[in-house]
This record gives C-alpha cells, sequence and structure tokens, in this order.
C-alpha cells in the first residue's frame, strides 16, 4: 500500500539545496563527470518525478521524500531520503546516478551504468545492459503508475503510521500493473510460477520472492533485500522503482 502527493516547487528547490553540500552527493557527482562531461547544474535540470509518499513493508511505514533530476536523455540523478514509522531520528538517504548509452557491437542494445552513494565514503557501481523492448515494458508500467497510485492532495507525511499492523489489510502490488513488487504481492508461489513480470523491476520483485523461499526467511532478509535493491537499480527507469528502493535499499 502506498499513499502520496507530488512535490511542489518549494520542496523540490529545498531538496537540492538540502543535498547539493552533502559528501555522497559531491562524491558521486566526481564519479559521473568521468563518464560524462555535460554541464550538472540542478537548477537546469527537468525534473522528472518528484514525490512524496508513504509505502508499507511487514508492519513497518517507510515515509520517504524522492527526486529524479534528469540532465539528458542519457544521464539521470535520483535522490531519496527516508525514515521509519514516523521516528525522524531514523532519517537516511542515498542518491543513484544513471548513464546510458547505445552498444557499439550491438546498436540494438542498451549499455547502463548505475552509481550509488549510500555513505560518505563509497561510490558503488553496477552495469547492466537491455534492448528496447524491455524500456517500453517499463513505460508503459509508468503510464499504470499515474493512473493507480494513491495521489492524495491532503497527503501529510507518515500518514500511514498507526494504520499498519501484521493483519493489516492495506497490503497489495504497487501501483503500475505490477504482479510481484508489493507487500503481500507475488510471494512464495512467485517462485514456481513461469509467468515473467510486467518490466524488469517486477521480474527483480519476482526473484526476490524466490530468494526469500530459498532461504525460508521474510522481511528483512539484508542478502536478499540488497540483491533485489541492486537488480532494481539495475533495471530500466520504471517510476515504481522508488518505492521498492525506499523499502530494500541500503537498510542492513
Amino acid at each position: 500500500m502506498e499513499v502520496g502527493y507530488h512535490l511542489n516547487q518549494e520542496e523540490i528547490t529545498a531538496l537540492i539545496s538540502s543535498f547539493k553540500q552533502k559528501q555522497k552527493f559531491q562524491n558521486l557527482m566526481r564519479e559521473i563527470k568521468r563518464y560524462s562531461e555535460l554541464d550538472f547544474d540542478t537548477e537546469k535540470a527537468e525534473v522528472i518525478q518528484a514525490l512524496k509518499f508513504d509505502t508499507t513493508k511487514g508492519e513497518q511505514v517507510i515515509t520517504a521524500k524522492a527526486l529524479v533530476l534528469q540532465f539528458s536523455d542519457k544521464v539521470n540523478i535520483r535522490y531519496i531520503t527516508r525514515y521509519l514509522n514516523g521516528d525522524l531520528e531514523t532519517t537516511n538517504d542515498f542518491f543513484v546516478g544513471t548513464l546510458n548509452h547505445s552498444s557499439i557491437e550491438e546498436p540494438e542494445k542498451i549499455l547502463q551504468t548505475v552509481m550509488r552513494a549510500s555513505d560518505d565514503n563509497v561510490v558503488s557501481v553496477i552495469k547492466n545492459e537491455f534492448d528496447e523492448e524491455a524500456v517500453e515494458m517499463s513505460a508503459e508500467a509508468n503510464e499504470k503508475f499515474e493512473e493507480e497510485f494513491n495521489y492524495d492532495e491532503n497527503y501529510e507525511p507518515g500518514q500511514l503510521v498507526g494504520q499498519v499492523d501484521a493483519q493489516s489489510p492495506i497490503k497489495g502490488c504497487i501501483a503500475g500493473g505490477y504482479i510481484y513488487c508489493g507487500d503481500s504481492c507475488g510471494g512464495y508461489p512467485a517462485c514456481k510460477s513461469t509467468k515473467s513480470g510486467v518490466n524488469g523491476l517486477d521480474n527483480c520483485c519476482k526473484t526476490h520472492d524466490c530468494c526469500y523461499n530459498t532461504y525460508g526467511v521474510g522481511y528483512p532478509h539484508c542478502y536478499c533485500d540488497q540483491q533485489l535493491c541492486d537488480c532494481a537499480q539495475a533495471a530500466p527507469f520504471a517510476k515504481a522503482k522508488i518505492l521498492v528502493e525506499s523499502a530494500f535499499c541500503f537498510v542492513c
């Protein structure tokens, strides 16, 4: 279950101002500039997603803000800040930079380099490749995300706190037509299913369900959850990705 609303311009400006001086952001920018000579002026970047939201995982409520800035059709940076169960002292954040380019040997392939900065010391890198069909599948899911996401113009951060417990009915697949991503969506039966997810992100969630099944565990599980994070961040851009990342990335 998720609920939220768009960040307004004042909130976007405040968020950018808050992270521009962070060491992890500076580290990420230095790493990205090794691959690209673009002008990385955050004031000139296009905002392609700006959302404040609550999402759930088990009995936890994650309250987050996510901002995706696009510097060109090949480069974007994603920022997520979050806290648990209404407790601001649990706040942490991370950045993800994504660079895409076509393969010289196989022009139909898109090569992707993903750089993640979750602390002040290290920028980790993931490389992946996919084709235009994978991008199109995510585009279709993005349209459904906008149709299905619970946008509430009266949303208040932490809105779901107190409404979630082990028996809570507000669980299910996340917005976007997903069949494996979400709290109590997919689950152990997903591991035996031959049906593919609606896009790369959904297939990551299916693999995550199988990981839980293999180890006989549930949330949280550091290995399985970080595997989902890595897979999700390497998948083609999907608007629902921020929901998965806020719940599973860099939580151990």
